[in-house]
């Protein structure tokens, strides 16, 4: 998506990247950098590494309304923080402190930590591919709204042919070791959300799971769509959680209505957000009618949602939200196909939500193209994608807000699809 602007202007801020892009460029074997966790916002990321082992954790109780019985009997696998309630002056104080304790006492340079940790650990080709990833496309970031004479004028020839080495070595690594964009995004996003998921969890946790009010009624709305897709005819009571991170959007879906008898599916690429997601939600599922939660750290893409279904892959849930997550998936096109795969017919609703809204998304973009690729689709993107790919089955209910626009800051990013 292109970057709002005139090309002078455009010029004008990059000129002090393009310095900087150069300079990192000489120096690139010394370090690879993810985003700080000030960048990072509410989560909701998505795919695994495909290498990456899936991960299945399954539990039943749907918040603090569900986690007790009618009877008011605590049931099993409630969570240690299903309430969802905001935590006193005291306990706040000493989860902020557990927590510095846990990042070693700066939550962002203990998150870089943990991050150049994971990195470091990379087989050497994955390793050395993900950085010439990273370099490759931050210079194709940076020279994308420029004009070819801009080029020309601000970017030093030999920029140009280090870019070039760069892209031949990435592609000899990924041709020699079968690798794709896709597993490279993902060794990013996987580094840096596994290790912000403990800080994210927790800071979630001091303040009740609430975001702002204003924030909180944009998520609150998009959930309700989803939760009414399993009280039409032909329900089946199933919804999936794209990017579910540590079950941000549990208790919105809980006050939507979603009830103890359906199945809620939260997927994220982030085995540490899983985890932090089992141990607020609990780890115990209906082992006769086979509903209640499941939690599962997988690849989105790749994953077989057929175990949902009875052995059939297609047709499986009521609705799909991306929360904050569709602009971080690696692949936008097959990530909507594979969403309208596994959607009911008939009145399935896909919703893609982003409280902040899209020119949030853009400007994420603009500051870390490797974690961001792109924007959230406008309404005319839709319209053409529908028109596209007529195999989706589906059509769109209601129109996202464009960038910049009164309707994108009042309201934020929402996306409702139907599946005829």
């Amino acid at each position: 998506m292109a970057i709002a602007g005139s090309n002078s202007f455009v010029v004008i801020n990059l000129v002090a990247a393009v310095a900087s892009l150069a300079a990192s460029a000489s120096a690139r074997s010394q370090h690879m950098m993810c985003p700080s966790p000030a960048f990072l916002g509410h989560h909701h990321p998505q795919v695994a590494h495909r290498q990456q082992q899936s991960s299945t954790t399954l539990f039943g109780g749907f918040g603090g309304v569900s986690s007790k019985d009618k009877k008011g009997k605590k049931k099993k696998g409630g969570g240690q923080s299903s309430t969802n309630k905001k935590m006193t002056p005291q306990n706040a104080k000493k989860a902020k402190q557990q927590l510095l304790e846990r990042y070693g006492g700066d939550l962002n340079i203990g998150t870089q930590e943990r991050i150049d940790k994971y990195l470091n650990s990379l087989e050497p080709h994955l390793k050395e591919a993900a950085e010439l990833y990273k370099t490759t496309t931050q210079f194709d970031a940076l020279i994308a709204p420029m004009t070819p004479a801009d080029r020309n004028r601000l970017i030093p020839p030999v920029q140009f042919e280090m870019a070039s080495s760069d892209n031949a070595k990435l592609q000899s690594l990924m041709e020699e070791y079968k690798l794709t964009e896709i597993d490279l995004h993902n060794v990013f996003q996987q580094a840096t959300w596994d290790a912000s998921a403990d800080a994210k969890a927790t800071q979630a946790d001091i303040v009740g799971g609430q975001m702002k009010p204003e924030l909180q009624q944009r998520i609150d709305k998009a959930c309700s769509f989803v939760v009414d897709a399993t009280k039409t005819e032909g329900a089946v009571g199933k919804i999936l959680d794209v990017g579910c991170g540590h079950g941000s959007i549990v208790k919105s879906l809980v006050d939507a209505g979603l009830e103890e008898p359906d199945m809620y599916v939260g997927l994220d690429l982030s085995s540490e957000m899983i985890k932090n997601a089992v141990d607020r939600y609990g780890q115990a599922r209906n082992g006769r009618t086979g509903k209640g939660r499941v939690f599962v750290a997988d690849d989105f893409l790749a994953h077989d949602f057929s175990v949902y279904g009875n052995g059939d892959s297609n047709d499986i849930f009521d609705g799909v939200i991306f929360c904050s997550a569709l602009h971080d998936l690696p692949d936008m096109i097959g990530s909507i196909t594979k969403a309208a795969s596994v959607l009911r017919s008939s009145g399935g609703k896909l919703v893609v939500v982003h409280a902040q809204g899209a020119q949030h998304v853009l400007g994420q973009n603009q500051a870390n193209p490797v974690m961001v690729s792109r924007g959230l689709p406008t309404a005319k993107e839709w319209s053409e994608m529908l028109a596209e790919h007529p195999e989706w089955g589906l059509t769109l209910e209601h129109e996202p807000a464009d960038p910049r626009s009164d309707g994108d800051l009042k309201c934020g990013y929402l996306t409702v699809l139907s599946k005829i």
